[in-house]
């Protein structure tokens, strides 16, 4: 069975993700919330050097949204 992930961003600390979330819900999914992956980092920060989305492509397996 394939499980569902989300990853949010935002570039400051003054922001939340919570809207991000919310709006992963309006499109009809549900995240298990240890499965959504949340971080502050720049926009212009690679994403490949962003500790948030490599972990959460550690985390996922064949078949994972």
């Amino acid at each position: 069975m394939s499980r569902t992930f989300a990853y949010t961003r935002v570039s400051t600390a003054d922001q939340t993700t919570d809207n991000q979330i919310r709006e992963i819900a309006a499109a009809g999914f549900t995240v298990e919330p240890h499965r959504v992956i949340c971080e502050t980092v720049s926009g212009s920060e690679a994403i490949a050097k962003r500790k948030g989305f490599s972990r959460l492509v550690e985390r996922m397996e064949c078949g994972d949204i």
